[in-house]
């Protein structure tokens, strides 16, 4: 289903969509940034049918709009932390008493958020080449394809409304020549693709630009700030798979997963990139948030 409005205690609202067996066990997604809750329906069209594939295994992703985002309220002093404890009323107001964790990319961080925040009720933790570390000294030094954005995001934010504000009213065709620059192979051929990646945009940058660009940019500034918890604290099994091809999410992320959460786990994979990492190994994860 396309969309529904959740009504949060503030009054804000919280927009979810839900995919694959409608009785089935939960899966909470976070997607990437900027994206959406339709993020999964971009699948498709790299060749997973994302439903059929759920319901085949008896599992049912439920995927929100994080603030300012697709059709969720702005929260003006949100953070990882506060979204994730939206998530949590959403958990509470669809009555689940357990559920596991899938995400990819930017949705990271609040993957391991609503881990911590719900000890007993998540299960488990999937991470795709996801971010797990604020973004300090360290990272920023070390990023590559997205650095340009993060940072103009965080300290030159009119530079990129007017982008936003024109992928809004209709998808991109081609992505921003550097970010072409930086791919390895192993993304090209789904980045270079315009269709492909007309139909990225469409669901999740053109999606999640539908309000403006003041939830894009404040979420972006989010990853550099404190994110309200530790990694040593998340109790719960954490997998996490990385592309050694990968531009867009660098090795720290993986390493901080590894050090520091206590059941932390990380497959590297050496042939795959940011986007081709999900598309081959989606069906493989699955089966393991079956289990």
């Amino acid at each position: 289903m396309n969309g529904t409005i959740l009504h949060l205690p503030d009054g804000r609202k919280l927009a979810y969509a839900q995919y694959g067996d409608p009785n089935g066990f939960p899966i909470i997604y976070f997607h990437g940034t900027p994206s959406s809750r339709r993020e999964m329906e971009q699948w498709p069209h790299f060749g997973l049918d994302t439903n059929v594939l759920l319901r085949q295994r008896g599992l049912r992703i439920i995927a929100a709009d994080r603030p300012g985002m697709g059709q969720s309220t702005f929260n003006p002093k949100g953070s990882v932390l506060s979204h994730a404890q939206d998530i949590a009323f959403l958990v509470q107001q669809l009555q689940i008493s357990k559920c596991s964790v899938l995400a990819w990319s930017g949705g990271g961080p609040y993957a391991l958020a609503i881990a911590y925040l719900l000890p007993q009720v998540v299960e488990q933790v999937q991470i795709f080449c996801g971010f797990t570390r604020q973004f300090d000294a360290e990272v920023v030094r070390h990023m590559k394809g997205n650095k340009t954005y993060f940072l103009t995001a965080r300290y030159a934010p009119a530079l990129i409304r007017p982008l936003m504000y024109a992928v809004s009213r209709r998808p991109l065709r081609k992505p921003p020549p550097r970010l072409l620059t930086d791919l390895k192979p192993v993304d090209y051929q789904y980045f270079g693709n315009p269709k492909l990646y007309s139909v990225m945009t469409d669901v999740s940058i053109k999606e999640a630009c539908c309000q403006g660009a003041r939830g894009p940019i404040y979420e972006a500034g989010l990853y550099f700030k404190p994110w309200g918890f530790r990694l040593q604290d998340i109790l719960q099994p954490v997998h996490y798979w990385w592309g050694e091809e990968d531009t867009m999410v660098i090795r720290l992320h993986a390493a901080a997963v590894e050090q520091q959460i206590p059941k932390g786990k990380v497959t590297y994979l050496p042939a795959e990139g940011h986007l081709s990492i999900f598309v081959h190994h989606f069906e493989t994860v699955l089966d393991l948030l079956q289990q």
